[in-house]
């Protein structure tokens, strides 16, 4: 699975969270230190495993439960039109 950043959000942090709102929709996201850090990591395309990987060097996370978390996360962005997601090696 490839992600992909969709649209134009503007973000601002505030303390450890992110908030985002959509340029085009109006949609406003917060986002947790470990959602901000995603959204960070995927400022380019980048695959599932890739993510993950980065992730679990960023936080003390099992793998099986790290893929888990962030597909349900990434879902979530996916349904905000935050993201898009395709079909690729990882």
């Amino acid at each position: 699975m490839l992600i992909h950043r969709q649209g134009e959000w503007l973000s601002a942090v505030i303390g450890s969270q992110s908030v985002m709102m959509s340029t085009e929709t109006g949609n406003y996201l917060s986002l947790s230190r470990i959602g901000s850090r995603i959204w960070e990591l995927i400022a380019q395309p980048i695959s599932l495993s890739a993510l993950c990987d980065r992730l679990m060097q960023d936080f003390d996370v099992h793998p099986d439960l790290c893929r888990t978390e962030v597909e349900a996360f990434l879902q979530a962005l996916v349904k905000h039109q935050a993201v898009s997601l395709s079909s690729a090696a990882g």
